[in-house]
This record gives structure tokens, sequence and C-alpha cells, in this order.
């Protein structure tokens, strides 16, 4: 199990990888609305569309929340929520991702599980996990919660070929990579930043999936 620590936020680093993400979203949604203009597959080409301006949304929510952060400027909407409510509001905000592919969403969960967090927060870490699981996975991703010890648990397991090996061995996020994993260094950040008595949330990346591909785990105390 690989807990990913904390590094100082390098903001303008942040900013530099956000924006070739939002740009690759803008031109995908260009290059779409001119094929809307000439074909009469409208239908598959809004859902992307949709999906694609969700995704510059969560982007952009990120960027601004870590700014917030790095300015001193920030504080947490805690509330006790149903797990079950927090994977309803996933489930509709992926919908249009998962029926533009072949893969399939399997959601596990008691419907008596509770937990403390900021809902927005933590609904966009997973939404922005889920996504780059769709894009690597084959089939299937499991969205999963529980509770582990003085924790609730957030997990999302998939199919693909795992994590790559540099999030796995290093100990900090290299935005200076194309595979930037903002997602993830955003998910430690949030998830740090809940905590309970001497008890603060945490990630975890492993290869140990129960599909065989890559298990993104989220803690929150």
């Amino acid at each position: 199990m690989n807990s990913l620590p904390l590094t100082p936020i390098n903001f303008s680093a942040i900013l530099g990888s956000s924006i070739h993400d939002v740009k690759n979203s803008l031109g995908v949604i260009s290059e779409l609305i001119q094929q809307l203009k000439q074909t009469n597959t409208a239908n598959k080409h809004i859902m992307q569309l949709e999906f694609e301006a969700s995704r510059m949304n969560n982007s952009l929510i990120q960027l601004l929340t870590l700014y917030k952060i790095e300015a001193e400027n920030f504080t947490l909407n805690i509330d006790e929520y149903p797990v079950s409510e927090l994977f309803n509001d996933i489930k509709a905000q992926q919908s249009s991702l998962f029926q533009l592919s072949d893969v399939d969403l399997k959601v596990e969960c008691n419907e008596d599980l509770l937990c403390y967090c900021d809902f927005n927060l933590i609904c966009n870490s997973i939404n922005s996990i889920l996504n780059n699981a769709q894009r690597y996975s084959h089939k299937q991703i499991i969205l999963s919660a529980g509770q582990q010890g003085a924790y609730v648990y957030f997990r999302i397991e998939d199919d693909g070929a795992g994590f790559p090996e540099h999030f796995m061995r290093t100990d900090k996020v290299d935005f200076k990579t194309g595979n930037t994993g903002l997602g993830l260094y955003f998910a430690s950040i949030i998830a740090s930043l809940h905590s309970n008595g001497n008890k603060s949330g945490y990630i975890t990346t492993t290869n140990d999936s129960r599909l065989g591909g890559a298990n993104f785990s989220l803690f929150l105390p």
C-alpha cells in the first residue's frame, strides 16, 4: 500500500498543468461542434460535449480551491451525509461519460453508512479519479465505500493496466510529466484537510484491484 505524502503546494506548476488539460478539452469541444454541424449523430456528440465541459469545470474548481488554500483563504464546509447521497450525485455527474463507453460502473455501498465531509469537494475528487479510471479501464469499474476502523473509505477499482510506476514509487506528484496526476494530488490535499482529533484523511494507490487493475482509496476520519 502506497500512501502519498503531502508536499508544499506549487501553484505555478499546478496552473500550467491545469491549463494544458483545459486546453485539450477545449480542442475536443471545438472539433465536436464542427462535427455537429455536418452530421446527424448529435446525441452522442452532445454527451461528449457535456462530459468535456464537466471535466473542465472540475479542473477549474480544483485550481481555485488550491489557490485559496495557498492564499490561506479557504475553509471546509463539513457536515454529516449518507454516503449513498454522495454516490447518487457522483453517478448523475458520470452518466454521460459511461453512456459513451462500454465500461460498466458497479456501485457498492451500505445505505446506512454516514461520513463527515465537504460534500462538493469529496464528490469533485472522486469524479476526477473516476474520469481517469474510465479512460484506462477495459470493461468494468467498482465504486465502493465502507468503514475501516476509525475511517470511512471511498474506493475506485478498475480492470485496466494499473497506476503508472512513477505514481507508485515517488513521494510526490510530478506536474512536469505528461500524466500530471492532478486528480490524485487534489484528492490527497482535500483528504488531509479532513480531521478528527489526531486523525487526518489520506489517500492510497495500489495495483491490487479486485478487477486486476488500479485501486484508489480515499480515507476520511
